[in-house]
C-alpha cells in the first residue's frame, strides 16, 4: 500500500496502544499528532465502553468518532453517533446455569456511564471502586434481566474452563446477540451482528471513505474482522497467533512500539 492511499488509521487500545497504563504515553501522543498533520485521520476501535475509552480519545485529540464496545457504539465528543443494544433477558437462563454452578461467576451489565454487577462476587469486591457502577449491585431478579443493555460482561476469575463451555452454549443458542471470548477468563456479549468490523463500516459511511483507505492495528481475536477488512491490517508483536495469521504485516515491536513501527513503515515512508 502506498502512503498516499492511507486516509485513516484505526487502532485498538488494550495491549495495542497500552498495556495496563491509564494514559497514552507522551511519545505515542506525539506520533498520533504527527500523523494527523499529514492529513491522515486517526481513531480508536475498542471493546471498552465509551466512559472507559474517553480518556484515550481525548489524549489522542481525536477529530472523528471512535468505535467502542466491540462495534456496537460509534462515539464522538461525548455523544453516540450510533449504538445497538441487546435484550439481557434472552441470556437469563443460560447465565443462571453458570451462576448456580459457580457462585463467583461474575455477570455485569454495561450502561453508557457505568457497569453494574448482578451480585457482589470476590472479583467485584477487589475492584469495588475501580470503575463507576461496580459498587451498585443490581440483584439477580427477573425485573433486572428484563431490560436492554449495551453489553453483558462475564468473568470467570478462577478460570475453571466454564468460559469455554459458555461460549459453546452461546454459539448453539444462535440468539439475537454476538459475543467475544477472551481465553478462559471472560466473554463480552453485545448486539447481534456487532463487531469492530461493523463499527468500521459505520464509521467509513460516516466519513465517506472506503476500506482500502484504512490501516487497522490490533492484538486480539476481536480485532480479526477489522484487520481482515482494512486495506492493510497490522498485528503488533504481542498479538494472538490467530490475528497474526491473517495480518498483512506483523511488527517487531510490542504494543505502542509496534504501532509506531507500523506508522513509520506505511505512513512516514
Amino acid at each position: 500500500m502506498e502512503r498516499r492511499s492511507i486516509k485513516l488509521i484505526v487502532c485498538d487500545i488494550d495491549d495495542t496502544l497500552i498495556h495496563k497504563e491509564q494514559h497514552l504515553n507522551a511519545h505515542i501522543r506525539d506520533v498520533i499528532k504527527k500523523v494527523k498533520k499529514t492529513g491522515i485521520q486517526f481513531t480508536l476501535a475498542t471493546g471498552r465502553m465509551p466512559y472507559r475509552a474517553e480518556v484515550f480519545a481525548k489524549e489522542a485529540q481525536l477529530d472523528i468518532p471512535y468505535i467502542a464496545n466491540n462495534g456496537s457504539i460509534l462515539y464522538d465528543s461525548e455523544s453516540m453517533v450510533y449504538c445497538k443494544m441487546l435484550f439481557a433477558g434472552e441470556l437469563k437462563e443460560i447465565m443462571q446455569k453458570y451462576m448456580d454452578l459457580e457462585p463467583e461467576f461474575t455477570v455485569i451489565f454495561s450502561y453508557p456511564d457505568r457497569e453494574c454487577p448482578l451480585i457482589r462476587t470476590k472479583w467485584i469486591e477487589e475492584r469495588l471502586y475501580k470503575y463507576p457502577g461496580y459498587d451498585q449491585i443490581l440483584g439477580n431478579t427477573s425485573q433486572v434481566w428484563n431490560q436492554e443493555v449495551h453489553k453483558v460482561y462475564v468473568v470467570d476469575a478462577s478460570r475453571s474452563k466454564m468460559i469455554g463451555r459458555l461460549a459453546k452454549d452461546l454459539e448453539a443458542m444462535k440468539g439475537d446477540f454476538s459475543f467475544f471470548q477472551y481465553g478462559e477468563y471472560s466473554i463480552e456479549i453485545v448486539g447481534k451482528g456487532c463487531s469492530k468490523a461493523t463499527g468500521l463500516q459505520n464509521l467509513l459511511k460516516y466519513l465517506d471513505m472506503s476500506t482500502e483507505q484504512v490501516m487497522a492495528i490490533g492484538d486480539h481475536t476481536n480485532d480479526i474482522e477489522v484487520i481482515r477488512m482494512a486495506g492493510i491490517g497490522v498485528a503488533v508483536a504481542n498479538a494472538d497467533p490467530k490475528l497474526k495469521a491473517i495480518a498483512d504485516f506483523i511488527t517487531c515491536g510490542e504494543r505502542a512500539e509496534g504501532v509506531e513501527e507500523a506508522i513509520n513503515k506505511f505512513v512516514f515512508i
